[in-house]
C-alpha cells in the first residue's frame, strides 16, 4: 500500500496501543468496504485529544492521527489530484 508524505506532528504524545489498534481494524473494514470515496475515522491520543486518520481507496494513500486542519488539506489535495 502506497502512504502519503505528511509531516509528523511532534505536539502529540503517541497514540496509545488501543488507539493504534483501532486504527489499524479501521484501515481493514476500509480496505473492504466497495466504495470509491475516501474513508475517515477519529482517533484518539493519550491526552483525550482527537486525531483523524483516512484511506483514500483509489490513490491507496493514507493520512494517521492528523488534525482538523491537517485532515482537511489532505482531502481537498485528493479532490484536486484525481
Amino acid at each position: 500500500m502506497n502512504s502519503s508524505y505528511w509531516p509528523i506532528n511532534t505536539a502529540h504524545q503517541r497514540p496509545s496501543l488501543v488507539t493504534q489498534l483501532a486504527s489499524v481494524w479501521h484501515g481493514i473494514l476500509a480496505h473492504l468496504n466497495a466504495t470509491n470515496e475516501p474513508h475517515v475515522w477519529p482517533a484518539t491520543d493519550d491526552s483525550g485529544a482527537t486525531l483523524w486518520n483516512a484511506y483514500d481507496p483509489l490513490t491507496q494513500l493514507t493520512i494517521n492521527h492528523a488534525s482538523d486542519d491537517e485532515l482537511r488539506v489532505w482531502l481537498e489535495e485528493l479532490h484536486y489530484r484525481n
